[in-house]
């Protein structure tokens, strides 16, 4: 597979999760933030930071498949 189409898989992967868990994500991946950090970000508990994590990773590898 090209680069642009797994490029473009994860995107479409990403859009597809449901708002608070991209969030999520992308605020421990690309913002670097930690999850105590991200939990007084969101004002939530650092339980459900993991939980949010734990399942957006289920969701998109279960979006991208056998990339």
């Amino acid at each position: 597979m090209q680069v642009n189409s797994c490029r473009s898989a994860v995107l479409v992967a990403v859009e597809a999760l449901p708002a608070l868990e991209r969030e999520t994500l992308a605020l421990v991946y690309y913002r670097g933030l930690s999850c105590d950090e991200v939990a007084d970000t969101m004002q939530i508990s650092v339980a459900t930071v993991r939980d949010r994590l734990h399942e957006g990773a289920r969701r998109l590898l279960a979006g991208v498949g056998d990339l």
